[in-house]
């Protein structure tokens, strides 16, 4: 779609209706888009994963464990001995000071070099990884709102975007990173190197083998604070000349360097329009920073991920795509209230995520095997320790509080399962694997818990909630798998992008589905729990 130069540019304010509107008329064609570009990170977590998996079992099959185990055990000999009650669980926490001596010595017995090269691998595996899926979200998410701005169907316009561009967004990507690159790494050099060499002078000053004076390393400090604010605004310049890259590359097919370049001009060309960028960016910066503010004093803090994941992104890129391709969205034939949408999505959720269960009976035992083999291995792996941890005398602090008490504890588990079973679908696209590694390791995390605890404790943490929580991950687990499963079909020639754009639907109104289950059984976990834990260990 290029840019309609011929007709007077969208104004910024329409430009911002556009993209609210976009979001709030459109959502069953916006969400699903975000979600799916969240949700693509998750791929970037595997080879970290996998990568501490092996170092884990790396360290057990070699015995450096052991030191670490040796300590935990005498820590409860002590605790069990001390008639003082004095146990160092007793609080709910562990302070590694009170592990007694060798605690130190133990961990550091794991950080061999091997272990620390392989985790090292896994960390810039992730980066890799993380930048490629970031280009691929943008893709689809640029993508799919330019197709709405043409009247078409968004998910559509994603999926097709995703194949399209993602290669010139990904190329806009590194240059963006090269350029950071080319003004910091030399400026930092620079500041470091000045205030290396004041501090040395004002030493050579206070006489041979002295220390630095007091005016020496403030003015030394200035230096670095003062390059500081150098660097951050000329990083700032750098995102802001980058800002339209993405638009171009879509917008206009350009290339990365020809997306670059008109970004660049952008400021020059259309300067209210750039301007009202900067005012709307600003407005979410502000909306981003009071939500998370109001998250932490609330206890509420997970709302931050979902506002900063599928609520203020259609919003700003909406904006930019329209102001770029001078054009607005055009308005829906068939308006529906929100409220009466919002109903219909929810209600047809949970009929879709029954329906997904019923009909899809392999992905979905296929995701339970996989939490299940994770979570017998980690039960193995720490109950062979022969090591049980008691819960603490507060029972209630196990799931924690805030200003809002259980209420607050009951939206940050609601909001966080959600985006996680959002997160186990969407990155599913690789293939499966992600979903696979996802499901195996939260699996192995329970499993590892429940061998380290006492049994009848673990159950009566677990168990209240764990009945709703668990299976509605599964079945976001299997919506993982499924989508992988069409993807690798649609990449084998076997399945068309009509495909993956159903499956991608599909994931979306499944999820919302297993929301209202989410909500269930964040309130069960956060007012029920705790009571019944009480009641069964006495706390």
């Amino acid at each position: 779609m290029p840019p309609r130069r011929d007709v007077p540019g969208v104004k910024p304010s329409t430009a911002l209706r556009t993209g609210w509107r976009a979001l709030a008329e459109r959502s069953a064609s916006v969400l699903p888009l975000y979600l799916l570009a969240s949700g693509l990170y998750g791929i970037a977590r595997v080879p970290l994963l996998v990568a501490g998996l092996v170092a884990l079992w790396i360290a057990g099959a070699s015995g450096r464990l052991d030191p670490f185990v040796e300590v935990l055990r005498r820590s409860q000999r002590a605790a069990s001995g001390d008639a003082a009650g004095s146990d160092p669980f007793a609080s709910g926490t562990v302070n590694p000071d009170q592990l007694g001596p060798g605690f130190g010595d133990a961990v550091g017995n794991l950080l061999t070099p091997e272990i620390v090269a392989l985790l090292a691998l896994g960390a810039l595996g992730a980066a890799v990884l993380g930048i490629v899926a970031s280009a691929v979200g943008s893709a689809v998410a640029v993508g799919g709102i330019a197709g709405l701005l043409r009247g078409g169907d968004g998910v559509r316009a994603g999926v097709d975007g995703a194949a399209a561009y993602w290669r010139s967004i990904l190329g806009v990507r590194v240059l963006f990173l090269l350029a950071l690159a080319v003004v910091v790494v030399p400026l930092g050099s620079v500041v470091a190197g000045v205030a290396s060499a004041v501090l040395g002078a004002a030493a050579s000053a206070s006489g041979a083998g002295a220390a630095p004076s007091v005016g020496g390393s403030v003015a030394a400090a200035g230096i670095a604070v003062l390059g500081a604010l150098v660097a951050a605004v000329l990083v700032l310049v750098i995102v802001l000349l980058f800002a339209f890259a993405e638009q171009a590359v879509v917008v206009d097919d350009a290339g990365a360097l020809a997306a670059v370049r008109r970004s660049v001009r952008f400021p020059l060309d259309r300067p209210t329009a750039f301007l009202g960028y900067v005012a709307v960016a600003f407005g979410a910066l502000v909306v981003s920073v009071t939500v998370a503010v109001a998250g932490s004093l609330t206890g509420t803090a997970r709302l931050t991920g979902l506002v900063g994941a599928i609520a203020l992104p259609p919003i700003v890129d909406g904006y930019k795509t329209s102001v770029y391709a001078e054009t607005a969205l055009p308005d829906d034939p068939n308006p529906t209230p929100l409220d009466g949408r919002a109903r219909a999505a929810f209600l047809g959720g949970l009929r879709e995520a029954g329906a997904f269960v019923r009909d899809h009976p392999v992905a979905n035992l296929a995701a339970l095997a996989c939490i299940l083999a994770g979570g017998a291995i980690g039960w193995v792996a720490t109950s062979s320790f022969g090591v049980t941890l008691p819960v603490g005398s507060d029972v209630g602090g196990v799931f924690g509080g805030g200003p809002l008490g259980p209420v607050g504890t009951a939206v940050n588990l609601a909001v966080n399962n959600w985006l996680v079973a959002a997160d186990l679908a969407y990155s599913g696209l690789a293939a499966g694997v992600p979903a696979v590694v996802s499901l195996g390791f939260n699996g192995l995390l329970v499993g590892a818990v429940g061998g380290a605890f006492d049994p009848t404790a673990f159950a009566a943490l677990v168990a209240p909630h764990g009945v709703v929580e668990v299976p509605a991950l599964v079945v976001g687990g299997a919506l993982g798998l499924h989508l992988g499963a069409v993807a690798l079909g649609a990449f084998r020639g076997r399945r068309g992008a009509d495909d993956v754009v159903d499956a991608v639907r599909l994931a979306y109104r499944v999820l919302l589905g297993l929301a209202p289950l989410f909500v269930v059984a964040g309130l069960i976990e956060a007012f029920l729990t705790p009571a019944i834990a009480a009641l069964v260990l006495g706390g």
